[in-house]
């Protein structure tokens, strides 16, 4: 503060300087200059006033300058608060419902396995009925025959539509009989499924297929290893229990027998 010039200098200079103008436009344009120019000289006291209210003002300006940014500041550090806490609520809201439906999606991952299961189950019993049915029957026929040609010549001539009856009742027609009865048992199953599958898709609940893939150990958990020199090695051969994703990732991780390394 001690190097600031001396007012009395300094008006002394704008003092000059407004006499030179003056006298510049006196001689450019007389008349002009004159009705613009005031007659009386500026005074000390006047400009001392003029400057000292332009620095309150601008005092106040840059004070009132401050005091918005700082309150534009204290409404950004809100703002980021309130979008810190909505992204919050959101995350906790999204775990909140996946918590709240995983139970449904491994209720329904279960009940497909169970009807899948069912389901062969259901084919294996049809054809080792179906097998042990038309062997009986076989065997059936056989022995009628065998006990017809036993007969004498008479008694196989008297016998012999009884015996052609005999063997029709132990025809194919009780085969088709118990196709019949197995053909509807796993048409309900697979209505049964189908509408299953339909209420998975809406859920993005999807079953994973195993077989003739790579092991995957992000998504299948190899059980049993087993030599086949005719595959490349990881690759599956059977699915002990399936895996299922849900909207992406994984619900249930497979189950699987894999070909070992060699």
């Amino acid at each position: 503060m001690d190097n600031w010039p001396n007012q009395d200098e300094v008006l002394t200079l704008f003092h000059d300087w407004l006499d030179r103008t003056r006298s510049e436009c006196a001689s450019l344009d007389e008349g002009a200059c004159d009705n613009q120019l005031p007659d009386d000289p500026v005074g000390s006291y006047p400009l001392v006033e003029q400057l000292t209210a332009l620095r309150h003002d601008m005092k106040l300006l840059t004070k009132a300058a401050r005091g918005t940014e700082e309150r534009n500041e204290a409404t950004l550090l809100s703002l980021q608060a309130a979008i810190e806490q909505f992204r919050a609520v959101e995350s906790n809201e999204e775990a909140a419902a996946d918590k709240a439906a995983r139970p449904m999606a491994e209720a329904l991952v279960e009940l497909d396995e169970s009807l899948v299961r069912g389901r062969c189950i259901i084919e294996q019993a049809r054809q080792r009925i179906l097998q042990d049915v038309h062997a009986e029957l076989e065997e059936a026929r056989r022995r009628l025959d065998e006990l017809y040609r036993k007969q004498s010549w008479w008694r196989r001539r008297l016998c012999r539509p009884w015996h052609e009856a005999t063997r029709g009742v132990y025809s194919g027609r009780t085969l088709d009989t118990y196709h019949g009865i197995f053909d509807s048992l796993l048409e309900g199953y697979d209505l049964i499924l189908n509408r299953l599958r339909r209420t998975m898709k809406q859920q993005a609940i999807v079953r994973m297929e195993c077989l003739g893939k790579q092991a995957d150990p992000n998504t299948m958990t190899v059980v049993e290893t087993v030599g086949d020199p005719s595959r490349r090695p990881g690759t599956v051969i059977e699915e002990i229990r399936p895996g299922y994703c849900w909207d992406g990732r994984v619900l249930r991780f497979a189950e699987v027998k894999a070909v070992g390394e060699r």
